[in-house]
């Protein structure tokens, strides 16, 4: 402290300058950007009022000092502020505090206190505003002391802040729906509550209701009541916004509990409102709300001509759909509830089948084809894996769909997947993906489909390769488990003689330790 900062100081330690010559002066120290030209120095903080000076300003005469300063009952964000004129810091971390409220100065309205320095409105230079609990705003810097907690009730009694609070106080409810925004803009979000008291108040407004979480729960109660007129009056004001419903984060619950009480007639006039627009079907299938609505509605279609509907216009989207994290699952819930239904669906899989099966989501979808199908079209799609064994063996997503069809343990289709594979072993053992593939061709083989594999990995020059490969060690000890008489003697025997190479490494010491207790079997 320099000795101008020390001669102020005393000033006030002694108490030569009184409160009435400064009353209602203003006082706050100036940052840069609210003192504008004319900025000279940094405060210094005293109790309850923050003084600045000019540094140049002579400090002889008393008066002269004094008309300098700004002195007032707060510090304003305007001003540089740091609060609500209590003691702050001196230094650096003040000069901190002075340019972020500053930056801050106008992030909120005038009426709303946020923090310090930001969003302070007119103020009388009285401390019963802040004499409640805001909320947790309590506490309103590090420097400020906590003033006393008190229920948000009593919110209307504070000076100047009821009406500027009310719209920011969450779980806060007025009476009548009428008053709630949410409804006249159509969505939810508002703490207000709404109050329905019946479902004639909501004639001409339901497919707006539906939209807001009140108004969709209110409305899916009717439907548990079950009144015939009620269900009518819903659907013939649902029916023609039925696609914006169904993605809806509320009105598609609404819809959805719609499927599960309409007659067999409102059933058939939605879906045909749904097909008719095959742009926006596609959409809704894809979206995360509409595909839970598509679903529900395949679980309730309750006949032929109504399921043949919905194929029809299914089986020109299926590729897209597969392919897609929410439209699958529409896809796949077709092929459970439509069994008699779903070939040409089948068919538009077979016909991409390697682009399905290579597809995060659409080799999902192919093995639920291979579940739900039987006859020709699931002939067809075991064909198409099979003549395209190698490619998708090394896949990181097709290799699950040749494990697949394996656990089917058809002979025929293991020995067409096998020689597919013929000839690759060696590398496929050490392919992430493919040692996968290998691993379930020992496993799920019948009698000796598994020893021209064994041959084919005994015989190759880089055995010792695959036996200490992260993945290739794992076909070896699978090969040790399943091989019998002459192929397992042979297998043992080159293993061991790689004794001095497998013993200290991390992957060929677990091929050494599947030996030990190994039972030869003729």
């Amino acid at each position: 402290m320099d000795e101008r900062d020390r001669y102020i100081d005393n000033l006030f330690n002694s108490g030569e300058v009184s409160s009435d010559f400064y009353a209602g002066r203003h006082l706050g120290f100036h940052s840069p950007a609210a003192a504008g030209n004319g900025f000279s120095g940094w405060p210094i903080s005293y109790p309850s009022h923050t003084f600045s000076y000019d540094a140049a300003a002579s400090a002889n005469p008393l008066e002269s000092e004094f008309a300098r300063l700004s002195i007032s009952g707060r510090s304003s964000a305007a001003n540089g502020g740091a609060g609500v004129g209590f003691p702050s810091e001196i230094g650096s971390m003040q000069r901190l505090r002075a340019q972020s409220a500053a930056r801050a100065q106008n992030l909120s309205g005038p009426n709303l206190f946020l923090g310090p320095g930001m969003g302070l409105g007119p103020y009388d230079g009285s401390l019963s505003p802040f004499n409640n609990n805001l909320n947790g705003l309590n506490n309103l810097n590090q420097f400020t002391p906590n003033y006393g907690r008190a229920n948000v009730s009593n919110l209307s009694s504070l000076n100047g802040f009821s009406s500027g609070f009310r719209d920011y106080l969450p779980g806060y409810e007025t009476g009548p729906w009428s008053h709630r925004p949410a409804l006249a803009n159509g969505n939810g979000g508002s703490s207000r509550r709404l109050i329905y008291s019946s479902l004639a108040e909501l004639r001409g407004k339901i497919a707006l209701a539906a939209r807001d979480q009140i108004g969709c729960r209110f409305l899916q109660s009717k439907f548990e009541e079950g009144k015939p007129e009620d269900i009518r009056l819903i659907f013939s004001e649902i029916k023609d916004s039925i696609c914006e419903l169904m993605v809806d984060q509320f009105g598609n619950y609404l819809v959805q509990k719609f499927f599960r009480v309409c007659n067999e007639d409102q059933m058939t006039q939605l879906l045909c409102v749904l097909i008719n627009d095959e742009r926006k079907f596609k959409e809704i299938c894809t979206d995360m709300h509409g595909t839970r609505a598509v679903q529900k509605l395949i679980e309730h279609l309750t006949n032929a001509e109504q399921r043949s509907l919905l194929t029809s216009v299914l089986r020109r989207i299926t590729l897209p759909l597969v392919k897609n994290n929410n439209g699958q699952h529409v896809i796949q819930h077709c092929l459970r509830y439509f069994k008699e239904d779903n070939k040409h669906i089948l068919n538009v899989v077979a016909d991409n089948c390697l682009d399905v099966a290579t597809d995060k989501s659409g080799c999902c979808v192919l093995q639920q084809c291979l579940t739900h199908s039987s006859g020709e079209p699931r002939d067809r799609l075991m064909a198409q894996i099979t003549s395209n064994a190698l490619i998708l063996a090394e896949h990181p997503y097709g290799n699950y769909v040749v494990q697949y069809i394996l656990g089917f343990k058809m002979l025929h289709v293991t020995s067409d997947i096998m020689a597919s594979l013929s000839g690759n072993y060696v590398s496929l053992s050490m392919n992430k993906y493919g040692s996968n593939v290998v691993e379930q061709c020992l496993k799920q083989s019948e009698g000796d489909q598994a020893l021209p594999i064994i041959e084919e990995l005994i015989r190759s020059p880089h055995f010792l390769r695959v036996l200490l490969d992260p993945y290739g060690n794992y076909v070896a000890q699978s090969a040790l488990m399943v091989s019998k008489g002459t192929a397992q003697h042979a297998l043992m025997k080159l293993i061991q003689y790689n004794y001095a190479s497998l013993h200290s490494h991390p992957h060929g010491k677990r091929v050494l330790a599947r030996t030990k207790g190994i039972k030869l079997r003729p």
